[in-house]
C-alpha cells in the first residue's frame, strides 16, 4: 500500500487515490480518538470528515509535514479541544453528566466498559487525551508530544496522572469487589 511519506508525497503531486489510502487507513483511528475525547459517535464523524477535508484543502501547504500520522492527528486533537471548549461555554453541565450523554451502552458494553468511559470523561481534557493516544491509539510518548505540542516529559507527567485519576474514580468499583481484570490484591480472599 506504501508508506504514510509515499502516499503523501504522491497525494500532494494530485494523486487523488494516494488520499483515498490515507482516508482508508487513518478514519478508524481518527475517529476513535474523536470518539473517545468527545464521548459522541455523530461528532467524531463529523470531526473525522472535517480533519480530512483540512487535508484535501492544504495539498499545496504540506511539504514540511514530516509524519502525517502526527499531522492528521494534531488538527483531530485541535478540533476535539474547541469542540469541548464550545460544548462548556454553551452548557455548563458537569463532565459526568456530559459523560451519560455520550450515550446508553451497546449490546457488547457491559457495565464496566460504561463505569470506566464515564471516568474517562470525567478527565482534565489534556489528561483523557494523552492516556487515550497511548493506551486506545498505542502512540509512543515522542508521537503524543509531537500531536499534544508538548514534551515527551510533559507527555509522561500527564499520563501518570491520568492513571492516578482515573484509578481514583474506579476504586469505588473495585471496593465492591468488582476487581479490574479479575485480579485479586494480596490479602483479600
Amino acid at each position: 500500500m506504501g508508506s504514510d511519506e509515499d502516499l503523501l508525497r504522491a497525494f500532494r503531486d494530485g494523486d487523488d487515490r494516494a488520499y483515498a489510502r490515507l482516508y482508508d487507513r487513518y478514519r478508524r483511528p481518527l475517529f476513535l480518538f474523536a470518539a473517545r475525547m468527545l464521548g459522541d459517535g455523530e461528532a467524531a464523524c463529523d470531526l473525522v470528515q472535517d480533519v480530512f477535508l483540512t487535508l484535501l484543502e492544504r495539498r499545496g501547504d504540506l511539504r514540511d509535514v514530516r509524519s502525517v500520522r502526527a499531522w492528521l492527528f494534531v488538527v483531530a486533537r485541535n478540533r476535539c479541544l474547541t469542540g469541548l471548549r464550545q460544548r462548556r461555554t454553551r452548557s455548563r453541565l458537569d463532565q459526568a453528566v456530559a459523560g451519560e450523554a455520550a450515550g446508553a451502552p451497546g449490546p457488547a458494553e457491559d457495565e464496566e466498559a460504561l463505569l470506566v468511559r464515564r471516568a474517562l470523561a470525567e478527565l482534565p481534557d489534556e489528561q483523557r487525551e494523552v492516556l487515550i493516544l497511548r493506551e486506545y491509539e498505542d502512540l509512543s510518548y515522542r508521537e503524543i508530544a509531537a500531536i499534544a505540542q508538548t514534551t515527551e516529559s510533559a507527555v509522561k507527567s500527564r499520563l501518570f496522572r491520568a492513571r492516578q485519576a482515573l484509578g481514583e474514580r474506579l476504586r469505588p468499583m473495585w471496593s465492591r469487589g468488582d476487581e479490574p481484570c479479575g485480579a485479586r490484591t494480596e490479602g483479600s480472599d
